[in-house]
């Protein structure tokens, strides 16, 4: 059976925004929360989503002090929703450090029981030490690198 998010959270706005959008409509509903560093970004990619009939919320999130045990910093959410049945990891960018996109973790809890993670760019060397601690750290998760594309996705799917 096809997974249906009800509650999408993107990390990085831009194209995949779209494409969440679009599926979420084609597939059943559901909700796309996208945030990004870059307030004109968001603002450009809001508009781009409106002009292709999709309702998203994208949310300008300033990088701050991150969570423990991560270098780098990371996004001011503000208020998030309480389950996200899938959570798309493709910020912040690497270049702040190859790390950054670990503390997304932060936000693993929230994932129900067959919730998925797909953190973008995961055969990066960062992102391959990021999904070793990940896999080490949830082990309620299952965890499987996918090379679709030249940087490949990590998918993680909650077990229990």
């Amino acid at each position: 059976e096809a997974h249906r998010p009800q509650s999408v959270v993107e990390l990085g706005a831009g194209a995949s925004s779209l494409v969440i959008g679009r599926a979420l409509q084609k597939y059943g509903g559901g909700s796309l929360l996208s945030l990004d560093q870059h307030a004109d970004f968001v603002q450009a990619t809001g508009e781009w989503l409106r002009e292709h009939g999709i309702l998203a919320e994208l949310r300008h999130a300033p990088l701050g002090p991150r969570p423990g045990g991560w270098p780098g910093i990371w996004y001011e959410t503000g208020p998030l929703p309480d389950r996200i049945d899938l959570l798309v990891i493709d910020g912040p960018p690497w270049t702040i450090h190859p790390f950054v996109r670990g503390a997304a973790e932060m936000l693993f809890d929230r994932i129900p029981v067959g919730g998925v993670i797909l953190l973008d760019d995961a055969a990066r060397p960062g992102e391959r030490v990021v999904a070793r601690r990940w896999r080490r750290n949830w082990p309620n998760f299952s965890f499987r690198l996918v090379h679709a594309g030249t940087k490949g996705t990590l998918i993680g799917t909650r077990l229990s």
